[in-house]
């Protein structure tokens, strides 16, 4: 997880009773973060792409 300060949180309200609840919380934004970060890479490629160099403006 790359929000460590988030994460640190988490853990610290965690206990027995929710334990699953934080958990699946962790890996939800795990898994969030993960599609940013894949959508900006494609962005990216997208946007520098030298197709899109060539492209007229309309």
């Amino acid at each position: 997880m790359r929000n460590t300060w988030l994460e640190e949180q988490l853990q610290t309200v965690k206990n027995p009773e929710n334990q699953f609840v934080i958990e699946e919380t962790l890996r939800y934004i795990e898994q969030l973060e993960d599609d940013n970060e894949s959508l900006q890479v494609a962005l990216e490629g997208n946007i520098w792409s030298p197709k899109k160099w060539n492209e007229k403006k309309t």
